[in-house]
This record gives structure tokens, sequence and C-alpha cells, in this order.
């Protein structure tokens, strides 16, 4: 059941919902590696040197994102704000480097890293957050750095909150793609958006949509 009832704790409620089923998650997920993500995570690949270092918020287990992104000798730091699943993230992606909390709270020094990606996990912040999300994200990028994330391809704006998702309450918000273009355009300021993308992804046998989006960071913050 989803509804789009006010709660007071989005990120709690996140973070008990994904600490709970984190194995269960594991199991359902891994064998469904979406074609889409795969796809672009390619791209990524080729646009980076060997060595380059990635942030990927909402690592979750780490499989198969943040494997693939360490299989191509890249140096892995991964965010989740579930404990859980970053204990199943260390027996799988050992090499990396792995921070546990909430992703807003996060500090990095401006441009410590050559790329940061954000695989279903932004559309699980709060509306009002998600544009300073990628403020953020383009201060530690590099100059020539690559931001890789998708967030909800719904229409129209809203909150969800489904109160039985793999048995667990679970949180998540949508700004609707023209919503998704101007957090863009409002915290963006020297990131050019070179691929936006709204994709239907089956997710269990539901169709949904997310929206993909790649830039590059062609200015230097204060610069």
């Amino acid at each position: 059941m989803a509804s789009s009832t006010h709660i007071a704790d989005p990120k709690g409620v996140v973070e008990k919902g994904y600490d709970q089923i984190a194995s269960q998650y594991l199991a359902w997920s891994s064998p469904r590696p979406t074609t889409t993500r795969a796809a672009y995570i390619e791209k990524l690949l080729a646009l980076l040197p060997p060595g380059a270092k990635v942030l990927e918020l909402g690592c979750g287990a780490g499989v198969p994102s943040t494997q693939t992104l360490i299989k191509a000798g890249l140096a892995v730091t991964g965010v989740d704000i579930s404990a859980s699943q970053l204990a199943l993230a260390k027996e799988h992606i050992p090499q990396a480097t792995l921070v546990h909390g909430d992703m807003m709270s996060l500090t990095f020094e401006p441009e410590s890293f050559d790329a940061v990606v954000a695989f279903y996990s932004i559309f699980h912040l709060p509306r009002d957050e998600q544009g300073m999300m990628v403020g953020k994200i383009k201060t530690w990028l590099k100059k020539g750095g690559w931001m890789l994330l998708n967030l909800n391809g719904n229409e129209k704006e809203g909150d969800t909150v489904q109160e039985d998702w793999m048995g667990v309450t679970m949180f998540s918000s949508r700004l609707g793609v023209d919503g998704n273009r101007d957090i863009l355009k409002n915290n963006g300021d020297g990131l050019k958006v070179v691929e936006d993308e709204v994709a239907i992804e089956k997710v269990g046998p539901f169709d949904e949509k997310f929206h993909w989006i790649m830039a590059v960071k062609q200015s230097v913050d204060n610069a």
C-alpha cells in the first residue's frame, strides 16, 4: 500500500527499513541488475582513468554496481544510511572505503572525486534536499569529473510512503521530470548535462520510470 501521508522522520524510516531487509533485498535485487544502469556504468568507465576516485551515494551491499567499479580498477568510497547494508558491503567489496551515514551530512574537501554516482538513492531524500545534494556533488567533483545519478521519473511531484515494501515501511519522494531538471539548473552551475533520459525499468512485477542524468563538471568552484 502506498500513500502520500506525511511522516516526521523520513530518513529514519529509510534507514530502519533497509536495516530490516538488507539480506532479503540483496537476494531479490542482485540477480536483477538493470540493463540501463549497466549501460551507464560502462559509459562512465570509458571516461575515467585507472585509479580514479569515485564516490557512490547509497552503495547498499555493493552488488553489482560497486563491484563493477572496483573491478575496473577504481578507488571507491561507498556511503549508505543502513548499517546492515554496509555490513554486507564489507563482505562483497572489502577493497572499498565504506562510510555509514546520511549522504546529506557528508563532508569532503572540494574537488575530491573524479566521479560521484548515486543509483536509486537520492529519491529517498526529502524533496527539499535533493537539489542541495546536487550542489554538494558538484563541489566534491574535480574539474572534468563526472556525475551519474538517477531520480524518480514520475511526472508528478510528491512523497510516497509504502507501508508494505518487501515487508517494511519505505519513503521516497519525487520532483517530477521538470523539477529534476530544475534542481540541476539551480544547483548545478558549472555542470554540463550530457545525458538526460527517462527510462522504464522493471521493478518486480511493475514498470517504473527513472530519470537518468549524466553531467561533467566544466568549471572549478570559486575559480
